[in-house]
């Protein structure tokens, strides 16, 4: 009988991807993928290692995993994943719990360490980080209808705050061709959504064709049959150019969804936190986005309680929220990092003001939210349907990102997966009402 694996993924879709690459080779090695992680004789946890809360979530998951050596059928435990990559003979030599450890630069070996963890050899493989490519094969752990298309991996900005570049290396984009063949054989697989997916998405290219190219990656995935939407995640306001947004007008296919992390709007704060970009370009962006794509839906994060916030700084930033009536916002205390150009300045604000400053600008964009998403009412669009009650299903249109944005309740049943033409007839905060038309 084939030994059982289980995988916990954690942190972002990028990693989520990863993960189905893992198990999609263990599964070609022959081991039995199981949902249970009381099952499993083998459990993976991809970890993320982005801030403190998601460092201390790994080492917990971790820790939780290896109780299943007592209840369950557990004979080896992996790390993967970000944070091993980070610590890497920090973690081997302070968790003796794990069996084995695959950092981001080698999770492709992933058979070998299980291999080696079930033999009591604990492997451990800490390589450059490979672009995934078709050569892989992935078990999707998405709904069958919608999958993330990974189209580039590491990064080149040098953002003050963050260690993604420390964990997953410089920006390496995969080819065109590589990404088209397999947003083909996701698509013929029943997926209908494609969440394009990188450090940068709006860079993608540069480093293989001379220039950021997304634009023609977007002509390329209009010509897949069958293909519903195709949406933008992880965007720049630097490479959010006139080409890029006449495309994401002209092609059908794109949804007029932009995700574009801002991080803050005052141009000191910005200017610390080393992002490329200043106030000025962010206005001319969303503004030409919203001239052009009247209906598009923006969505935008920040950091709140980065060193030398003050709190006109912080006001700059409400007054952004206020202005700019962005469809979806995320707020993130500021966590410091070892190995970032920020760790020298230390963390000076108290965790009590960071949070109350995270919880005025949420309760600034929940004000606002009715407002914002109310200019959808009498609007007819599709939506995936993704739950069913006994009288009203669930569904998710252009509007919304899977996992982080609303939902759209549609009266009456429908089949999850079934996409349903439907008109907006009221907003719930963060989610729309409406009804099926014919």
């Amino acid at each position: 009988m084939a030994t059982r694996v289980g995988m916990v993924s954690l942190g972002c879709p990028k990693n989520r991807v990863d993960s189905e690459v893992m198990l999609g080779l263990l599964e070609q090695a022959g081991y039995q993928l199981t949902p249970e992680a009381k099952d499993a004789e083998v459990l993976i946890v991809n970890t993320c290692g982005f801030i403190t809360s998601a460092k201390q979530e790994s080492i917990d998951t971790i820790l939780e995993m290896n109780q299943y050596r007592e209840t369950g059928q557990l004979k080896a435990l992996v790390m993967a994943g970000c944070l091993s990559q980070r610590y890497q003979q920090h973690l081997w030599d302070d968790l003796p719990e794990v069996d084995a450890m695959v950092g981001t630069g080698e999770f492709h070996r992933i058979v070998e360490a299980v291999d080696g963890a079930l033999k009591g050899a604990r492997p451990s493989f800490w390589g450059e980080m490979p672009v995934s490519g078709m050569e892989s094969p992935r078990r999707l752990t998405t709904p069958f209808y919608t999958a993330y298309l990974k189209i580039a991996e590491g990064c080149d900005h040098a953002c003050a705050f963050c260690a993604i570049p420390k964990m997953r290396g410089g920006y390496r984009s995969r080819p065109l061709a590589d990404i088209v063949t397999e947003a083909r054989q996701l698509v013929a697989s029943g997926v209908r959504e494609l969440v394009l997916i990188a450090q940068d998405s709006t860079i993608w290219g540069h480093d293989l064709y001379g220039h950021p190219q997304l634009p023609r990656l977007l002509y390329a995935l209009q010509e897949i049959p069958d293909l519903l939407w195709v949406r933008i995640m992880y965007s720049y306001p630097t490479q959010v150019t006139p080409e890029l947004v006449r495309a994401m007008r002209d092609l059908p296919v794109v949804a007029p969804y932009l995700d574009m992390p801002l991080q803050h709007a005052h141009p000191d704060l910005l200017k610390h936190m080393g992002r490329p970009f200043r106030r000025e370009k962010t206005d001319r962006v969303l503004k030409m986005v919203r001239d052009a794509i009247p209906d598009v839906t923006l969505r935008t994060t920040f950091i709140v309680g980065f060193p030398g916030e003050t709190e006109e700084h912080f006001e700059t930033l409400l007054q952004f929220i206020e202005e700019m009536r962005f469809d979806h916002v995320g707020v993130f205390t500021y966590s410091p990092e070892e190995g970032t150009r920020a760790e020298p300045l230390g963390d000076p604000i108290p965790e009590v003001v960071k949070e109350k400053r995270r919880r005025r600008a949420m309760l600034t964009q929940r004000k606002l939210v009715g407002e914002v998403r109310g200019r959808h009412i009498g609007r007819v669009m599709p939506v995936i349907i993704e739950e069913v009650g006994d009288t009203v299903s669930v569904g998710r249109g252009a509007t919304d990102a899977p996992g982080i944005d609303g939902v759209t309740y549609v009266k009456g049943v429908f089949k999850v997966g079934q996409v349903v033409p439907v008109r907006v007839n009221g907003v719930r905060e963060y989610d729309l009402l409406a009804e099926a038309v014919e």
